[in-house]
């Protein structure tokens, strides 16, 4: 036999285990998958059950832990660490002041602003003066203090 015989040959039976295995693979996908078909929504309709059990297991611990005398013991200590003095301080001095100083200002505003009393109308004195009237200007007493006529 010769090597290229051989070669041959085993080219062949190489092929042939190919094909087969190609074959055997597409049959056990096609297994598989009628396999997940069928039992899929089994697993899943248990596994949703297993899960709302799990969850309504957990709502009770959660509910009686928080419930439970060291849990309202922790907030409370953590309340007065965050908050140490929870009084509100005492604000209502400036309300007080505030209100007062506007009742000032409104009064002393309406004091302020009122018109003074209006005198009796009289009659107005004549701008010509009488004839007998000297219009020189007069000097004044501090010029005449100091030499000037």
């Amino acid at each position: 036999m010769s090597t290229t015989s051989a070669l041959t040959r085993a080219r062949d039976h190489a092929g042939a285990a190919l094909s087969s295995l190609g074959e055997a693979a597409e049959e056990l996908a096609h297994e598989a998958k009628d396999l997940l078909d069928r039992e899929l929504p089994i697993l899943a309709e248990k596994a949703g059950e297993a899960v709302g059990e799990l969850a309504h297991r957990a709502e009770g611990r959660v509910g009686d832990l928080a419930s439970s005398d060291r849990v309202i013991a922790a907030r409370k200590e953590l309340a007065a660490r965050l908050d140490p003095d929870p009084r509100a301080p005492k604000r209502w001095w400036w309300i007080g002041a505030g209100i007062a100083l506007t009742v000032a200002s409104v009064v002393g505003w309406l004091v302020l602003s009122r018109r003074p009393q209006e005198l009796p109308h009289e009659e107005a004195p004549s701008t010509a003066p009488p004839g007998t009237v000297d219009l020189a200007p007069e000097t004044p007493a501090h010029a005449a203090r100091n030499g000037h006529s």
